[in-house]
């Protein structure tokens, strides 16, 4: 009878370990598969991030270029009126330098504001 029950334990102990071995394996497979699939899933957005950042770069790149070539032609232009603005003081200068008025021009300050005035009377 001891026999018996000695075996019987011992079957109950190896069924025992099996089951808690299956147990484990069991979880072990499940935490796998869930890292697995977070895996996968961060992956994913990763791309989609990615792919997100390229587009807004290149729509960051593409404004950049817009308002670059906006600023050139804003610089272009403004130095193009100030060569207009120097053309036409000197033309006032030699205009006021050829009229009987020029002897009335004192001091060459006075000769500057004059024409400055002039220019801003062009310009309107």
């Amino acid at each position: 009878m001891r026999r018996r029950a000695v075996v019987t334990l011992a079957v109950v102990v190896v069924l025992a370990t099996v089951g808690v071995l299956f147990v484990q394996g069991a979880r072990a497979w499940g935490f796998a598969a869930d890292r697995q699939r977070r895996a996968q899933e961060i992956v994913a957005r990763e791309s989609y991030l990615y792919r997100e950042l390229a587009n807004r770069d290149a729509v960051l790149e593409s404004q950049r270029r817009i308002y670059m070539e906006r600023f050139r032609s804003l610089e272009a232009q403004l130095r193009q009126r100030e060569q207009d603005v120097a053309v036409l003081r000197e033309r006032l200068v030699t205009i006021t330098m050829r009229s009987p008025r020029s002897n009335k021009i004192a001091a060459p300050d006075e000769a500057g504001k004059n024409v400055d005035d002039a220019v801003k009377d062009l310009k309107k």
